[in-house]
């Protein structure tokens, strides 16, 4: 779950990486591997994430999550 701010309009990268409960590191690689998709541009800086774009990111993060650790959910 994201947890929101409310009344805020744009998130930080430090408060996007919080809000989505991942480290800034982890948030960075997300963004270089669905988001930016040319080598020359994979230090372009992203100073601001509205909450549309944590919500697709939580959505990566956690489908991410699940192919790391895929018999995780499976129940015996």
């Amino acid at each position: 779950m994201v947890e929101w701010v409310s009344g805020k309009i744009e998130y930080t990268e430090d408060e996007a990486a919080s809000a989505l409960g991942i480290s800034i590191g982890d948030l960075r690689g997300l963004v270089r591997t669905h988001v930016i998709k040319e080598e020359a541009g994979m230090d372009v800086p992203i100073p601001t994430f509205r909450r549309t774009d944590l919500l697709l990111l939580k959505m990566l993060s956690d489908s991410q999550s699940v192919n790391q650790h895929p018999t995780s959910n499976i129940q015996p």
